[in-house]
């Protein structure tokens, strides 16, 4: 994962400033440097490569996690052979997760960026941007982005800060913007359901889908505490996921769309806030190809049988009767999607958005303001 999120392209780096790798990290790069120093290299260019991984492993092991980026793995594991390829393995499983801290600065970023896209679009501009729900409760809360700082406040926790002795020579850091705290003003139970099926990474919208999550993450945290989000990712199966799980996600070549499963995850995530707005929100770019069978395990059918989309939509009809709002935000054109999309949004209740990779972001947040 942090090979894939070491670099954001769409602005600054959030991981330009990461913090230190892990032991068990250090550690296999270390074995990893050891295999390096012991190779013996023919080819002057390989020699050369080897010699700067050496460098970069080297420096990693003294606590420089952004050396990562200097090494190549898969020269590593070219060069090296079937050892040195599972210590390349290890290494990477030891890498593997983000800080919740960078976590954090990964879905501020996501955050930032969106809702940039939808001030270029002119999404939200009579909200004034993103805003708290309710009125003033006369308490403050950590300022994000978007957020109206309140000064005073401000000032104050800088004080506290450099009272308690962390980083006295700075004047002002991120931590220290505070805004003013609201009162709750209709709280949600939001299921955002992604689809992980291998044609999401095959067309190139893994990344937006994945970026999409965090933003509206970072959101619901920030401005709507009192909201209540489920994360659910669906391919062969369905499961309810974390921010950072959902980031480390493989993209293999998983078969299947089980919408279904994921729709009864997003059912129970209801039931268990009763009293609160409820609405489900899909991003897919593929018809359902899979259900979840009486004896729990998943039925796959390409193209997808008569039973797959009976299961689906009888899912679909069970969470509109609970009393929930379904938008389809549907990422592909084909034959079959439109098929599907024309028998759900004749249903009371059910949106349908069609929406580019570039799109999804701005689009899931437009409805997720609108919800509300």
């Amino acid at each position: 994962m942090r090979f894939r999120y070491r670099e954001y392209l769409g602005g600054p780096d959030p991981l330009a400033e990461p913090d230190p790798p892990p032991d068990e990290a250090v550690a296999a790069a270390r074995e990893l440097l050891s295999l390096v120093e012991a190779a013996e290299v023919e080819d002057a260019a390989d020699r050369e490569a080897l010699s700067e991984a050496e460098k970069a492993l080297s420096r990693y092991g003294e606590g420089d996690r952004l050396a990562v980026s200097d090494v190549d793995p898969r020269l590593l594991a070219r060069l090296l052979g079937p050892q040195g390829r599972a210590a390349v393995d290890r290494w990477d499983a030891a890498d593997h997760t983000l800080s919740p801290r960078e976590l954090r600065r990964l879905a501020d970023v996501a955050l930032r960026d969106t809702e940039e896209a939808r001030r270029a679009r002119g999404s939200g501009s009579h909200r004034g941007g993103v805003r708290p729900g309710g009125e003033p409760d006369g308490t403050t809360r950590a300022a994000a982005h978007g957020s109206v700082v309140d000064a005073v406040a401000t000032v104050r926790a800088a004080t506290l800060r450099r009272a308690e002795g962390r980083g006295r020579d700075e004047v002002l850091r991120a931590e220290d913007l505070r805004a003013d705290g609201t009162e709750p003003s209709g709280a949600s139970a939001v299921s955002l359901l992604v689809d992980l099926s291998h044609s999401m990474s095959t067309r190139g919208l893994h990344e937006t889908a994945t970026r999409t999550a965090l933003a509206l993450h970072a959101l619901v945290g920030s401005h709507y505490p009192e909201d209540r989000l489920q994360l659910v990712g669906f391919g062969e199966v369905a499961r309810e996921m974390s921010p950072g799980s959902l980031v480390a996600h493989g993209w293999g070549r998983v078969p299947g769309t089980n919408l279904q499963e994921a729709l009864r995850l997003a059912r129970g995530h209801m039931k268990r806030h009763p009293d609160l707005h409820r609405h489900v929100m899909v991003v897919t770019d593929g018809e359902p190809t899979a259900y979840t069978g009486a004896d729990g395990d998943p039925r796959f059918s390409w193209p997808a049988g008569p039973r797959t989309v009976e299961a689906t939509v009888g899912e679909l009809d069970a969470a509109l009767r609970d009393g929930a709002e379904v938008t389809f935000f549907l990422l592909a054109d084909d034959p079959q999607l439109r098929a599907f999309a024309t028998l759900v949004e004749r249903r009371r209740g059910v949106r349908v958005v069609r929406a580019g990779g570039a799109d999804l972001g701005p689009a899931v947040l437009d409805r997720f303001h609108e919800g509300r």
